[in-house]
């Protein structure tokens, strides 16, 4: 009985808490998912906990223009770029949601742990890698390197947390791009590395912005 408890505890905890394998670079951590060379038209949204399912999607013309319009005018700096990056991932969100019945996702795991199409913070990751990937590759994100994800907490300091990372090219700083604590269509929030990997939260002033 004892044996049988301990097998499901820990099978929960790997469904809820995000643990993932890390990869040196986002297009190798996509490798994992399957998602290879990911673009506008044709790439992978996935979803479940831990990307348990995922689903096709392949953008419009139109549609993929409103994601170039939030870099418009292009941004000057990286700070400026980041600002976008976050508009942007909201932007997909809000696109992408009603194509694969996501848009219905809540910010966080535990509150929408049981509705359908929900999302855990490595679901964000990976998509949020994918959608980071396309717009570099559309020549959007210019003044960043985008890195593998990375986590924090531990089982016996909080549960695990995943999120994507950038580098700014000219100051060598890293960011994580969070997009697990808001619902779908929100914009993501960009935090220094260090600040995010201490504990950082979205407060409400940030939820303002």
């Amino acid at each position: 009985m004892m044996r049988r408890i301990l097998v499901l505890a820990v099978s929960a905890l790997v469904l809820t808490a995000c643990v993932f394998t890390p990869q040196p670079t986002a297009r190798r951590y996509l490798e994992q998912y399957d998602i290879m060379d990911p673009h506008p038209a044709n790439f992978t949204i996935c979803y479940a906990y831990g990307c348990q399912q995922s689903v096709r999607v392949r953008l419009t013309l139109a549609q993929w223009e409103r994601i170039r319009t939030v870099f418009v005018p292009r941004p000057s700096d990286a700070a400026g770029e980041r600002a976008c990056i976050a508009l942007a991932i909201g932007a997909l969100e809000s696109i992408v949601g009603p194509l694969t019945g996501t848009d219905g996702d809540i910010g966080g795991s535990f509150q929408a742990a049981f509705r359908k199409n929900q999302m855990d913070c490595e679901d964000e990751a990976v998509n949020t890698c994918t959608y980071l990937i396309m717009m570099q590759d559309d020549g959007l994100i210019t003044y960043h390197d985008i890195y593998k994800p990375t986590m924090r907490g531990y089982v016996l300091m909080g549960w695990p947390h995943v999120a994507a990372v950038l580098k700014d090219k000219q100051i060598g700083e890293r960011f994580v791009v969070d997009s697990w604590f808001e619902d779908n269509g929100h914009p993501a929030h960009v935090v220094p590395y260090k600040k995010w990997k201490s504990g950082w939260r979205p407060t409400h002033d940030d939820r303002k912005g």
